[in-house]
């Protein structure tokens, strides 16, 4: 069963990602927030996505807590 992730857990892992001022960089740093808490590796939104902190909350909930 693969693993679910919180809105809260969400939240907080953009508010990491969103805390690295070069957009290139916050793909690397979500990459290991989400290795940290255990998740699966998953190709990585855009960088346009990767500018609003919304959006990755929302790409986080649909890939990780959809079956």
């Amino acid at each position: 069963m693969p693993k679910r992730m919180s809105k809260t857990l969400a939240a907080e892992i953009a508010d990491r990602a969103m805390a690295v001022v070069n957009p290139a960089n916050r793909g690397l740093t979500l990459g290991a927030a989400l290795q940290r808490h255990g998740f699966a590796a998953a190709s990585l939104p855009s960088d346009d996505r990767l500018a609003d902190r919304s959006a990755i909350i929302a790409w986080l909930i649909e890939t990780y807590t959809t079956p």
